[in-house]
């Protein structure tokens, strides 16, 4: 419970334990399947939550309606319409009658690598390119790149498929005021993610960033993995160098094919 506390100009009192914070009155979504799709639009989407049956929802994805189809306590199926040009921001919104749903993972409208027209009359990138993301665009790199001179969003999102490997290979990567998504807290990255990126002393300098590296100014920045735990440990014995096993101090969460690195303890490193 809460206090309210009145003010009108004149007179002001409080209201002790005015109001009840419930979460069993609160909509909440927790996750979209699939949480991205074509700009197209035309095939339906699940929404999946807590007390999403109380009212008919309200569903808008940049603006454009998603008609509803089916709702319940804990879900809103419902239709993506067409989006015919960029918004000058993404945005999820669902609301239950007049109540906002809390948001904790959202859909967003993609442009695929992979798709055609997402270059428009323009091939797809080729070695040397450079490719921008604007403002509002949501780029979903689903196939290996070629070695481009750079990528460069400028108030647009870079979001990278979970479903194959990937390997991106650029001069550089560069997102101001937008976003740069692999995975999320709720649904980890599982795939395996590579990026090489190319340049030296003497090359071309992004002004603040250089060159070969990945810079982010103003933008959300968010890698999630999968969750290692513990991901280093401490050594039971001393390591011989003619040693080909060795045992550490607890379990620790290896898997098959990873590189060990094993420092030295002491300050003569050989």
């Amino acid at each position: 419970m809460s206090n309210v506390n009145y003010q009108d100009g004149y007179n002001s009192y409080t209201i002790t334990n005015g109001i009840e914070y419930r979460s069993d009155h609160t909509p909440t979504v927790q996750s979209v399947t699939p949480p991205y799709g074509t700009i197209l639009g035309d095939y339906n989407i699940t929404i999946n939550g807590t007390n999403l049956g109380f009212d008919m929802p309200n569903v808008l994805i940049d603006g454009i309606q998603c008609s509803i189809v089916n709702y319940g306590s804990n879900f809103i199926l419902c239709t993506v319409g067409a989006r015919p040009k960029l918004p000058t921001s993404n945005t999820f919104n669902v609301s239950i009658g007049s109540k906002l749903a809390i948001i904790q993972n959202g859909f967003l409208y993609v442009l695929r690598w992979s798709d055609s027209y997402t270059w428009g009359v323009d091939l797809p990138p080729v070695d040397g390119d450079l490719v921008y993301v604007p403002q509002g665009m949501t780029l979903l790199i689903d196939q290996n790149t070629p070695v481009l001179a750079g990528i460069a969003a400028q108030n647009g999102t870079i979001i990278f498929s979970n479903d194959t490997d990937l390997v991106v290979q650029a001069g550089f990567i560069t997102v101001v005021g937008g976003r740069f998504l692999a995975g999320t807290e709720a649904s980890p990255y599982h795939r395996q993610l590579t990026f090489i990126l190319y340049g030296n002393y003497y090359g071309t300098q992004q002004p603040m960033f250089g060159n070969k590296g990945i810079g982010c100014l103003e933008c959300q920045f968010s890698m999630y993995g999968i969750p290692r735990n513990p991901t280093w440990t401490t050594i039971a014995a001393t390591i011989n160098p003619s040693d080909t096993t060795f045992t550490v101090s607890q379990d620790v969460d290896w898997q098959v094919g990873e590189q060990i690195v094993i420092a030295s303890t002491s300050f003569l490193h050989y």
